[in-house]
């Protein structure tokens, strides 16, 4: 059985110690250590990254509760381990920030945790009821930062069950006997395995910065320390940027934005309008010629526009239509011809020229790398069309 260095002493960086067993997996040399400080993960944290005898650790898993660390290669002996502290410092400024907060949305709004993730970039709780206002979650946010700036200790310990029973835990433990606690003080005692600061101070700060609905409640995206700073960073760059474009400050930004952006309706809205006079007007043009057969190119229609022009002109009698966008090289055929399945037509022969495509009996379509094969595919189809007429 490994001893667990990181329980004792959450700060431990290298060590050197024996290699106490081994087994060979999926190409990796799993090896025990008689002594590790590294956290294999669980409750919520990730597992630590670092070196064992300067090999990267490249998998950890559980074997009869012992951590096992797989390697590229097969070691024996004494050996020197070394964390990757920045990690390691990131995922504990990340689990007590969670502690902390979780503790202040307690005290301030009277809602428990009822679930945590702490992810690569993203750390969540999730929290039973309704929709928090902005007004809860900055009175939190500020609650929480304030027991960061009181600095309060943070200590762990092992207790028995008879003095698990006599702490007002945050929550009951699965087990009974060699429960360990990790306490914040003067704010909470909390069953945990994981590894964490000594002192709320060394968290930094916390920000949240988002909230999302969940089947139970709501979840509460936030980051603590290093992370918190350095989104906050960017995310400041980003408005300072925004205000240089807008040749405005970062207080007038978000009003030159969303002025901006109803502009921005507004003229899509306007371009829809005149988009939908000029389908009108060419609509008018094709229905007025004497031939059944309509064939017509165009340069910036999407697909759902050919579909909705193809069948407006089968409805004024064109018997075949063919209409293209050269920009997107996409293709609509329609008809009203006896025995004859556009669908089947296109999947039997698009691909001979590059195209990709189907349909029903009635409307195929059809889209393809280069204009020519388009243009191919078109006058495939007007031969097609003159050999069933």
């Amino acid at each position: 059985m490994s001893k667990l260095l990181y329980r004792e002493d959450a700060f431990c960086e290298k060590w050197a110690t024996e290699i106490d067993d081994t087994y060979k997996k999926d190409g990796l040399y799993f090896v025990s250590l008689k002594e590790t400080a590294f956290y294999p993960g669980g409750g919520g944290q990730p597992a630590d990254s670092g070196t064992i005898a300067d090999l990267e650790v490249k998998a950890v898993e559980s074997k009869d509760g012992v951590p096992y660390y797989g390697l590229e290669t097969s070691i024996k002996g004494r050996v020197e381990c070394r964390i990757d502290w920045d990690h390691r410092f990131d995922l504990m400024q990340q689990h007590t920030g969670q502690h902390l907060l979780s503790a202040a949305f307690r005290l301030v709004l009277d809602r428990q945790t009822i679930g945590f993730h702490l992810g690569q970039e993203a750390v969540t709780i999730d929290l039973p009821g309704g929709k928090l206002t902005e007004a809860e979650l900055q009175l939190t946010e500020q609650k929480v930062n304030e027991l960061i700036y009181d600095n309060r200790m943070i200590s762990s310990y092992y207790v028995t069950a008879a003095q698990l029973a006599e702490l007002p835990v945050v929550k009951q433990p699965s087990v009974t006997e060699d429960v360990r606690i990790v306490e914040i003080d003067g704010v909470e005692y909390n069953p945990c395995g994981g590894t964490h600061v000594s002192s709320t101070g060394q968290i930094g700060l916390i920000k949240i910065f988002k909230t999302e609905k969940q089947k139970q409640g709501q979840r509460i995206y936030f980051q603590c320390g290093k992370r918190a700073l350095e989104t906050t960073s960017n995310m400041f760059s980003i408005v300072e940027k925004a205000a240089d474009q807008f040749q405005t400050n970062s207080q007038e930004v978000l009003d030159r934005i969303q002025k901006q952006a109803a502009d921005l309706q507004a003229a899509l809205k306007r371009a829809e309008e005149l988009e939908g006079r000029l389908e009108a007007l060419e609509l008018q043009e094709l229905i007025q010629t004497e031939t059944p057969f309509v064939v017509r190119s165009y340069e910036g229609k999407n697909i759902k526009a050919l579909q909705r022009m193809a069948a407006k002109l089968l409805e004024a009698d064109k018997k075949f239509v063919i209409l293209t966008d050269t920009a997107e090289r996409k293709l609509v055929m329609t008809h009203k011809l006896n025995d004859f399945h556009s669908g089947n037509l296109f999947r039997t022969s698009v691909s001979e020229f590059g195209g990709k495509g189907g349909g029903s009996a009635q409307l195929a379509q059809a889209s393809f790398q280069q204009i020519k094969d388009l243009e191919r595919y078109v006058q495939f189809l007007q031969d097609h069309y003159r050999s069933i007429v």
